[in-house]
């Protein structure tokens, strides 16, 4: 996306930058990842005996060392901090649990302010300007290019067709296609509002519809024995 972004606003920007933008990117982005876990594991063994609202302040500020060391750097600070997640979370650590629900609470209340801050820039009346366009996004996306990936991503990985198809109408439920919206909302690109509000329409549409009818196409598949049918019991027990 940020490469596309240079592409539209620099004329003068061509695949070779390309090429050398996503390398940087990844590649600090590995090597932050990888050195900030490493350290922070080997830091965590020398102090054993840390209290546990240390050791959760501790992993917080493991995780924005991380990100902002790797965009300082000119790296991606997701790739950073996702290595350096998956480097504590392979680790022994002895405040894991606690650590662990302290970052469940932290992530809801992320999605929160993440959905909130969304919201301020959705205008329902801006939304019916470009239904016709969300439409055929939301279409080519379920019929055309989400099946596609999922084949390429599954290929000779043990999946049936059945599983195949389930995993193609999953569709487009979550944030991250919107956020990645903003980005040409924040760099000024021309006709920023409008490609956000495709974007938007489209996983609004995405979520009503394939969301909705996931379980029923999962039983009807045999995947899922039957719709899911609430028990009462309790959900965090």
């Amino acid at each position: 996306m940020l490469a596309l972004i240079e592409l539209v606003l620099d004329p003068q920007y061509d695949v070779g930058d390309v090429t050398v933008f996503l390398v940087r990117q990844v590649g600090v982005g590995v090597a932050v990842g990888v050195g900030v876990g490493w350290l922070a594991i080997a830091a965590a063994g020398r102090r054993a005996q840390l209290p546990t609202s240390l050791a959760l302040v501790t992993s917080f500020a493991i995780a924005a060392i991380s990100y902002g060391a790797a965009g300082a750097l000119g790296g991606s600070g997701f790739v950073a901090v996702y290595l350096t997640g998956l480097a504590l979370g392979s680790a022994p650590l002895r405040h894991k649990p606690a650590v662990l629900a302290f970052h469940e609470g932290l992530a809801s209340v992320a999605e929160i302010g993440m959905f909130l801050a969304l919201g301020l820039l959705v205008f329902p009346s801006q939304l019916g300007d470009v239904a016709l366009k969300g439409i055929l996004l939301a279409l080519i996306t379920a019929f055309v290019a989400r099946p596609f990936a999922v084949a390429l991503a599954t290929w000779n990985e043990g999946f049936s067709r059945r599983e195949r198809v389930l995993l193609g109408w999953a569709g487009l439920r979550g944030a991250v296609p919107v956020i990645l919206a903003t980005f040409p909302v924040i760099r000024d690109v021309p006709h920023r509002l409008e490609f956000f509000n495709i974007i938007f329409f489209a996983v609004l549409l995405s979520a009503a519809i394939q969301g909705l009818t996931i379980q029923t196409l999962a039983s009807k598949l045999g995947i899922s024995a039957r719709p899911f049918e609430p028990t009462g019991a309790d959900p965090w027990g």
